[in-house]
């Protein structure tokens, strides 16, 4: 039977207590205005009907198109308990890179399909299929996760362990599931606790849907929910805001707080099935405690490594990142006095000077957002200096002349607080949005090299 606190081993545990179980599983509607639900049970039938098919065709490793429908959610189900890996594609991603997906399918069934002993059994795989998830989801740079029903289970588990859902409850999904954290917070953990899963009626417009469903929680990028707030449609019924997927500036954590919602914060990683702590403190979202089972530890450098029974079995076609046990995630952080995590960003968001003097760009972004108003800039390195690149500016010159006129003196006004090694050398502004991944973090390599 359903406990608001059981730890699910698999897909097939999870699909068999949904049988078990009288509450709406999904909740979907239309531009229209119409509304449809489907059970939990009547769900879990759906999905172990189509294993069946799945099972049939033999397959071994499919891109699964995901659309915000019941039969979207049904295939994923169905393919991992049939045995089928599966990698989930998604129309918002930038374009071809579905394509690359389909590709990275076709490479993988052909792996598979050579595996496959006199009987027509894959060697040595088993059981349920794997998902497979690209670490941005956004570029064919991206390595690509290998994830288990488990360790998915376990994360929504310990997710449920921090900020716990429930019958009642109606879980907006609005990200996409072709990432760790959307799969994860948007749609899995919902469902595993007996919440509603509300799905966005329409991928590419969202800010109508909090007031169509009326959720009780939303979980979100910084971006989506900035949005939502200005636009003013956020609904009364709403309690819970958790926000994941890029750093969340204070302004929106203090304007969600004047509205009576409640506002946490969560750190993880694809290698990790998305989150591995969380913030518990309403007055502190950027003090976050570890998730059950998440071992984190701060590097000599600064740098957190994890271990957790969350972890990927490693990337697609290539030998498993750990050191230990540990994996090494790139992230630079450290622990207070109450043993709560603060994150400081990447280590590749560390720029060394030509005098060998080091400054970590995200503060001075933070710093010179506040101070010009303008949320699309980016620090680089150029010439053994740093160096401002603002994007998104005006095309016409007078417009743009005037601007950057104001802009320097900010930019002059910000120098004076820094040592001289460490001030802006130059403003380069550009009519083009900066290169960044879907949850709104700048791609700074590929900034980088626009302007090296």
């Amino acid at each position: 039977m359903q406990s608001i606190y059981r730890k699910f081993s698999s897909f097939e545990a999870l699909v068999n207590d949904f049988m078990t179980r009288d509450g709406i599983a999904i909740r979907c509607g239309d531009m229209e205005g119409n509304t449809s639900e489907v059970s939990y049970k009547d769900f879990a039938e759906m999905i172990i009907s189509e294993s069946f098919h799945v099972k049939a065709e033999c397959s071994s490793v499919e891109v699964v198109r995901y659309e915000q429908t019941v039969d979207s959610l049904v295939d994923i189900f169905a393919h991992v308990l049939a045995g089928c890996d599966v990698i989930i594609a998604d129309p918002r991603v930038p374009e071809g890179f579905n394509e690359y997906a389909a590709q990275v399918a076709e490479a993988a069934r052909n792996l598979r399909e050579s595996q496959r002993d006199e009987f027509g059994r894959i060697k040595g795989k088993g059981g349920e299929g794997e998902l497979l998830f690209f670490t941005s989801g956004t570029t064919s740079s991206s390595k690509i996760v290998r994830l288990t029903s488990k360790s998915l289970c376990t994360s929504a588990w310990s997710g449920q362990c921090m900020l716990a859902c429930g019958k009642g409850d109606v879980i907006l999904s609005n990200l996409s599931l072709s990432h760790a954290y959307g799969f994860v917070c948007a749609m899995l953990w919902g469902l595993a606790y007996g919440a509603t899963v509300a799905l966005g009626r329409d991928v590419y417009r969202f800010t109508g849907d909090a007031l169509f469903f009326k959720p009780t929680i939303i979980p979100g990028v910084p971006s989506q929910i900035d949005d939502m707030l200005n636009k003013e449609a956020l609904n009364p019924e709403l309690r819970v805001v958790l926000i994941g997927g890029a750093p969340c500036p204070k302004r929106l954590v203090e304007r969600l707080k004047e509205k009576g919602i409640e506002v946490y914060v969560g750190y993880g990683l694809t290698e990790t099935s998305s989150g591995i702590a969380i913030s518990q403190d309403p007055d502190e979202p950027d003090a976050m405690y570890p998730c059950p089972g998440a071992d984190i530890r701060i590097e000599q450098d600064g740098e957190i490594s994890v271990a957790t029974p969350c972890m990927m079995l490693g990337y697609l076609g290539r030998e498993p990142m750990f050191e230990n046990g540990r994996f090494f995630t790139g992230d630079l952080g450290w622990f207070d006095e109450k043993g709560r995590l603060h994150l400081k960003g990447r280590k590749n968001d560390v720029l060394v000077l030509s005098d060998g003097d080091k400054i970590f760009c995200p503060e001075y972004e933070e710093s010179l957002e506040q101070m010009c108003g303008l949320p699309d800039l980016g620090v680089i390195l150029k010439d053994g200096e740093a160096v401002l690149v603002v994007g998104s500016c005006p095309k016409d010159p007078a417009i743009a002349a005037d601007i950057k006129k104001k802009l320097i003196k900010e930019v002059d006004r910000f120098n004076k607080s820094i040592p001289h090694s460490r001030q802006i050398s130059d403003v380069i502004m550009t009519p083009e949005i900066l290169p960044r991944t879907v949850t709104g973090k700048l791609k700074r390599h590929e900034l980088q090299e626009l302007y090296k």
